[in-house]
């Protein structure tokens, strides 16, 4: 099979370097990128065409490893055309590019619906948040709409936490920002914390920004209840394996860690607000088994 296109080579590699946007953000950027992919596609039999697109998507999970959303998108992709293969390469093409438009569509419905979950369930008054993420957001972008203060650490390294704080000064929201060894301090201000996530393991263990697993520890040692909000797109079928982090920046006799991602285990989750509803560690399991379809889709 030919080998990935420079134009598709250097998207991936983008996806790859970016440590600015959120994993629902880059799922749906990895499944554009996969949808692209097609135009390149030399494919002349059913087998070349699923052979070449699972090709592209391994490249695009194993550039977020540590995301589980980019991994299940462009697995949803390959699985939907796999379930065509018996239609001819035509068909195969169009699944294919009708799922990546779905996945790109998806968050339009995902947002509201998470809004409206997270409203029923936090309790009224102050949220400390950490790190951005797009779903994060527009639930503080509502909540902050209705008087709601808003608590944000500031997310060291790369420090994403002013991104959320900034976008919400913008719009009048009533926002603290924090530093992250200032967040132990601040909590007794907390009615609760509200976190994203890159992954959500079957397990209901949670990887986010690092920090996000000191922030859990500190809400359950203050009493106060710790939520993530997620689609379920980010739902792994496994359990969570090592850590990923990138080459350590050295300087002379010191070694800086250069860690982005933490591992919160379920204990410390008080529940996962999802598009589907709120569910505690212990329900996450169903949501795994498609998940798992789609792995097998990528490594069969």
């Amino acid at each position: 099979m030919t080998a990935i296109s420079l134009r598709i080579s250097q998207a991936i590699e983008s996806i790859s370097q970016d440590r600015t946007h959120g994993a629902s953000w880059l799922a749906r950027d990895a499944a554009n990128v996969l949808s692209h992919s097609l135009e390149d596609c030399p494919a002349q039999t059913t087998a070349e065409f699923l052979s070449y697109l699972r090709e592209v998507a391994r490249a695009l999970a194993e550039a977020q490893p540590s995301m589980a959303a980019v991994s299940n998108a462009v697995g949803a992709v390959v699985f939907a055309a796999g379930e065509k293969t018996p239609d001819g390469l035509p068909a195969m093409r169009r699944a294919a590019l009708a799922r990546a438009r779905q996945i790109i569509d998806s968050w339009e419905k995902a947002s509201p619906r998470i809004v409206r979950h997270a409203e029923r369930v936090l309790p009224r008054g102050t949220i400390m948040t950490h790190s951005y993420s797009a779903t994060t957001f527009v639930v503080l972008e509502r909540l902050a709409s209705k008087g709601w203060p808003i608590i944000a650490t500031e997310s060291a390294p790369l420090n994403e936490g002013r991104t959320t704080a900034r976008l919400l000064a913008r719009l009048s929201a009533p926002v603290t920002l924090i530093s992250d060894a200032q967040a132990a301090a601040f909590m007794p201000e907390a009615a609760a914390v509200l976190v994203g996530a890159d992954t959500v393991f079957a397990n209901g263990a949670v990887v986010n920004k690092v920090g996000t697993c000191a922030l859990a520890l500190l809400a359950r040692n203050a009493r106060v209840p710790f939520y993530v909000a997620t689609e379920t797109l980010k739902v792994a079928p496994g359990r969570p394996g090592g850590a990923q982090e990138a080459p350590a920046e050295r300087q002379p006799g010191l070694a800086i860690p250069a860690v982005y991602f933490d591992l919160t285990p379920p204990r410390l989750v008080t529940a996962l607000i999802t598009e589907e509803g709120v569910v505690t560690p212990k329900e996450i399991r169903p949501l795994a088994r498609r998940a798992r379809q789609y792995q097998k889709a990528l490594f069969p």
